[in-house]
């Protein structure tokens, strides 16, 4: 995973990044979790490689960039995965869309 994680920029991504992530590995498939749409930004994402083992990453705004929130087997309870995904971003990715979209 740490190969993943390597390879992501220094900021959340957008959509089309994680669909290009999807598009250049066959054997992962990716759900975002941490997503804004008035943003386009994924803070946190679900990716599960070769259909049997998962990661949860997302992005640490404190400066570690993306961490591996939590590995798990594919069979586990998916809901479960991304509760705790969204409860490891907190209510500060909240603040953070309320700030960066500008009012009408």
């Amino acid at each position: 995973m740490t190969e993943l994680t390597d390879s992501l920029p220094d900021r959340p991504l957008s959509t089309s990044e994680i669909s290009a992530l999807e598009a250049q590995h066959d054997d992962y498939g990716f759900a975002p979790v941490g997503f804004f749409p008035d943003l386009d930004v994924v803070a946190a994402f679900v990716v599960i490689i070769d259909g049997d083992r998962g990661y949860s990453l997302g992005y640490d705004r404190d400066g570690d960039g993306w961490v591996v929130v939590e590995s798990f087997e594919d069979g586990e309870d998916f809901a479960g995965v991304t509760d705790r995904l969204q409860e490891w971003m907190g209510d500060d990715w909240e603040e953070f869309e309320e700030a960066a979209v500008e009012p009408e």
